[in-house]
C-alpha cells in the first residue's frame, strides 16, 4: 500500500530468508561452517532492513506525505520512500505505478489522447466531453449489456454484495452477465422506466447492505473513456433519486485505475446526507458544507447535481451545486501527486456502507465536460 489512505506503510521487499531442508549429508564441517556463515550473514543483513539510497533531487518527487509522524516521498519512477532524514537517505517501501506502463497504455497525437490496448494494439480515443441519459435501451440486464461497448462509453459495471464479495466473485458475475446473458443476484445496475427525469428511462442501482466483514457493498456502472490531467477543469452533472430513507454513501467517483488502490476524488453523502467531496489518497482531505449552512439531500424526489474540479496536487478548488445552490466552495489538493491522470469515472452506488437496509438510486442525464 501507499499513500492512499492513511495507512502505515510496510516494506515488502526484503523478507526474512528460510533455508528448507536440505536432502544431502554434511561429509566436512567446513560445509557446514560455510553454510552457517551465509545464513548468518542473511540474518545480519534483515536485521539492517531495507537497503538505503540516496534521495533523488527535489524535481523528482511527485508527493511527500508524513504518516504517523514519519515522512514518505512518491517519486516519479513509481516508487515510494521512506525519508532517513538524519542521513539524507531513503529506503523503498513500495512501487505505486509504472511510467514505462503508462507511456505504452496512452499515446498522444496533438490535443488527442488514445489508449492502446496491450494485447490487440487497438487504439481507443480517450473522452473530456460524455453524456448519457440511458435511453433506447431495453431495461434491466439486457439494457445494461447494450450500454457496455464502445458506442454508449460504458466499459465495466460493478456489483460487489454479500453474494459477490470478493473482486473474483463480482468479475466472474459480470462476465456471465454480459457474455452469456445471465441475470442479476441481490444487486443490479440497468435501464428502467419506473422513474425518469427526462425521456422514458433512467438508470437504476440497487445495492445490498454490506455484511460486517465487507468495506462497502457496490452497484454502479463506469467508464475507462476518460481522460483528465493537472490544470484541468472536471465538470460533472447528473440528476439523482434516492428512493426511500436508506442513502448511499457515495455517488460518482473520478479515479486514477493506473496507479495502486486507484486513488481518486468522489462525490458522497457525508452523515447519510449531505453532499460533499473527498479525495481518497494522502490523508483523505475532505471539503464538506458550511456547518450553519447544510443542505439536506432530500430523498423520494430528483436532485441536480452539479460538481467542479480543478485539479492540482495541492491548489485544486472544489464546488458543488445542489438544485443550482453552491453548498461547498473550498480550495485544496484534488489530486493523489503532481502529475495524476484521471482516466476513469464510477457512477451509481459506488458505496453503500452503513446501515442494514438496501439502497435504491436513480441517475440520469449524466453529462462530463471539461469547462
Amino acid at each position: 500500500m501507499w499513500l492512499p489512505g492513511n495507512n502505515v506503510l510496510r516494506s515488502t521487499r526484503f523478507q526474512y530468508p528460510t533455508v528448507g531442508a536440505i536432502p544431502v549429508k554434511f561429509r566436512s564441517k567446513r560445509w557446514f561452517l560455510a553454510i552457517a556463515l551465509v545464513v548468518s550473514a542473511l540474518i545480519v543483513l534483515w536485521r539492517r532492513g531495507p537497503e538505503e539510497v540516496q534521495a533523488y533531487p527535489a524535481e523528482r518527487v511527485l508527493r511527500t506525505s508524513t504518516i504517523d509522524g514519519v515522512p514518505y516521498v512518491l517519486a516519479d519512477d513509481g516508487n515510494v520512500f521512506r525519508v532517513i532524514t538524519e542521513r539524507g537517505t531513503w529506503t523503498w517501501v513500495d512501487r505505486v505505478f509504472d511510467p514505462e506502463q503508462s507511456a505504452r497504455l496512452f499515446v498522444k497525437e496533438g490535443d488527442a489522447v488514445f489508449r492502446v490496448d496491450p494485447d490487440s494494439g487497438k487504439r481507443y480515443q480517450m473522452q473530456k466531453q460524455f453524456s448519457d441519459g440511458f435511453e433506447d435501451v431495453p431495461e434491466d440486464a439486457d439494457g445494461l449489456r447494450a450500454l457496455i461497448g464502445e458506442e454508449r462509453k460504458w466499459t465495466e459495471f460493478t456489483l460487489q454484495t454479500p453474494q459477490t464479495p470478493a473482486i473474483s466473485d463480482y468479475v466472474a458475475l459480470r462476465n456471465r452477465i454480459i457474455k452469456d446473458g445471465a441475470g442479476f443476484l441481490d444487486a443490479s445496475v440497468g435501464p428502467s422506466k419506473l422513474h425518469a427525469h427526462s425521456g422514458q428511462q433512467s438508470l437504476k442501482c440497487v445495492c445490498p447492505a454490506k455484511e460486517s466483514n465487507m468495506v462497502c457493498s457496490k452497484a454502479s456502472i463506469g467508464t475507462g473513456f476518460l481522460y483528465f490531467e493537472q490544470d484541468e477543469d472536471f465538470w460533472f452533472e447528473a440528476w439523482y433519486r434516492i428512493d426511500g430513507s436508506t442513502r448511499p454513501f457515495t455517488l460518482a467517483d473520478l479515479e486514477s485505475r493506473e496507479v495502486k488502490e486507484s486513488p481518486g476524488i468522489r462525490l458522497m453523502l457525508f452523515d447519510g446526507n449531505e453532499l460533499g467531496v473527498e479525495l481518497k489518497a494522502l490523508d483523505k482531505p475532505k471539503y464538506r458544507q458550511a456547518a450553519e449552512q447544510k443542505v439536506a439531500f432530500p430523498t423520494d424526489q430528483w436532485v441536480h447535481v452539479k460538481w467542479h474540479v480543478l485539479l492540482h496536487p495541492d491548489d485544486g478548488q472544489v464546488q458543488v451545486w445542489q438544485d443550482d445552490q453552491l453548498v461547498v466552495d473550498h480550495r485544496g489538493p484534488t489530486l493523489p501527486f503532481k502529475g495524476a491522470v484521471y482516466d476513469s469515472l464510477e457512477v451509481g452506488i459506488s458505496a453503500h456502507s452503513f446501515g442494514d437496509q438496501t439502497a435504491t438510486l436513480y441517475v440520469d442525464d449524466v453529462s462530463v465536460r471539461p469547462e
